[in-house]
Parts: C-alpha cells; sequence; structure tokens
C-alpha cells in the first residue's frame, strides 16, 4: 500500500511538471509560426520601470560624455625626470610616431616625471600584441591603465569625405 501511494504521488508531481512545460503564449512549435506570434506579443509589450531608472541612465550618459573617453590601456614607453626629460620626451614621441604612424602617442606630465605613452586600447590582449610588436625597438615597454579616446566608429566614411 505504501507504494501505490507512493507512485501515485509520483504520477501526479510528474503530471503537474509535464504542465508546467507546456506553451503558456500559445505559440505554434513552428519556427516561422513562432517568429509571427512572438513579433505580436513583443508588439503589446509594455515595460514598467521606476522612472529613476531612466534619470540614472541619462546621468551616466552624460558624465561619460563629460570624460571624452573612457577607461582603457596605453603602453607606457618612456619616462623621466631629469632635467632636459622633457625635450628627450618629445623626441622620443616624434621618432615613435616616424616609425609608427598609425598608433598615436601621448606626451604628457605626471609630477615629476614626462611620460610618453602609446596607443588607445580597450582591453588587454590589443595592448599586448602591440607591445610584442613594438618590443624589438622599446623593449622596456610596459602596460598602464588610462583614460583612452573613443575610437573612430567609422573611419573611412572620414576618409572618402576627405577625398572629396
Amino acid at each position: 500500500m505504501r507504494y501505490l501511494w507512493t507512485f501515485i504521488l509520483c504520477f501526479l508531481l510528474w503530471s503537474s511538471l509535464v504542465k508546467a512545460q507546456s506553451d503558456t503564449l500559445g505559440l505554434n512549435s513552428g519556427i516561422s509560426g513562432q517568429t509571427a506570434k512572438m513579433e505580436d506579443v513583443l508588439g503589446k509589450l509594455q515595460i514598467r520601470q521606476d522612472p529613476r531608472i531612466t534619470d540614472l541612465l541619462i546621468r551616466h550618459s552624460q558624465i561619460n560624455q563629460r570624460k571624452h573617453g573612457f577607461d582603457g590601456y596605453r603602453l607606457e614607453i618612456y619616462f623621466n625626470s631629469d632635467s632636459k626629460a622633457r625635450e628627450m620626451a618629445a623626441k622620443i614621441k616624434n621618432e615613435f610616431n616616424l616609425a609608427y604612424p598609425n598608433i598615436p602617442g601621448y606626451l604628457l606630465f605626471q609630477t615629476p616625471n614626462f611620460k610618453v605613452r602609446i596607443g588607445d586600447f580597450r582591453n588587454k590582449s590589443e595592448a599586448l600584441k602591440t607591445k610584442a610588436s613594438i618590443a624589438s625597438k622599446y623593449p622596456n615597454a610596459f602596460i598602464v591603465k588610462d583614460m583612452i579616446r573613443f575610437p573612430e566608429l567609422f573611419p573611412e566614411r572620414i576618409e572618402q569625405s576627405q577625398e572629396q
């Protein structure tokens, strides 16, 4: 008798699970029919959210626009605080720009050092690739976190408009 009750209980649980897996939206099992029905359902979809969420998103966007960049990585190829550090940093930056014209170089001063940083890399793997490619000329280069410029989204369009 005990086994019978266990069997009935298991059967009821199994049947409720089968019911839970049924299609509550009334969508067909076919892909094309399902896509058509899904568009109808999504067309009627209403999102209810606290208006403060929208305010936070707008505020976040405004803060990012004021930064004129975002967090990323650069390679530092030179830093020094000697009396001639500024001239040496400018010379190294110009040499780098001549050797690698497609990688931007930046000269900056952070007390007490003049530094030359290169590139605008969104992740470390991009920075590591460039570090490997310049290692023969700049073996002491190292990766640093920095605020990088926004990338050009459509550089080919800009070049085409300049040619015309």
